[in-house]
C-alpha cells in the first residue's frame, strides 16, 4: 500500500496537503515524527514524502527506498468541491503523470478539462486542491 507523509516538521499546511492527498489517493497517511527514512521505507509499497523547500512545495516518490521521482510544486490553492468526490490525482502534465502512473492512484486528463502543468485531487471536508506544478 502506499503511504504519505511529510518532512519532520511540516508547516500546517504541509501537512494538511499530505493528509488529504493519501485519503484522495487512498493511501495511509503516517504522521512523520521522529521516524526516519529506514522506517518508512520498511512499509510495503512507494512512499511519497511532502514538504516545503524554499519557494517550492516538493512530492517525493521512493520505491524500493529508492527515489523515483521528484514533484515541484509552485504553489496551490484550496476550495470548497462542489458535487460529488472524484477520487485520485488528475493530472494535465505529461511528465507528472509517467513519475506517478505507477505508484498512486493517477488520471492523465492533459486537453480535456485541465490546462498548464496542474494536479488536481479531491480531500476531505469538501476541499478541492489544485496545485500549479514547476515546469
Amino acid at each position: 500500500m502506499t503511504v504519505v507523509t511529510t518532512s519532520r516538521k511540516p508547516a500546517p499546511e504541509v501537512r494538511t496537503l499530505a493528509r488529504d492527498m493519501a485519503f484522495s489517493i487512498g493511501a495511509e497517511y503516517v504522521t512523520r515524527g521522529k521516524a526516519g527514512m529506514g522506517d518508512l521505507f520498511s512499509h510495503d509499497g512507494p512512499v511519497l514524502i511532502v514538504s516545503k523547500s524554499g519557494p517550492f512545495f516538493l512530492i517525493q516518490v521512493y520505491d524500493g527506498g529508492e527515489p523515483a521521482a521528484e514533484i515541484r510544486v509552485r504553489s496551490f490553492t484550496v476550495e470548497e468541491r462542489a458535487g460529488t468526490i472524484a477520487r485520485g490525482l488528475f493530472v494535465s502534465d505529461r511528465f507528472v503523470y509517467e513519475a506517478l502512473k505507477d505508484h498512486a492512484d493517477v488520471v492523465f486528463a492533459g486537453g480535456e478539462s485541465l490546462t498548464g502543468h496542474r494536479i488536481v485531487f479531491d480531500g476531505t471536508q469538501r476541499r478541492r486542491y489544485t496545485l500549479e506544478v514547476a515546469p
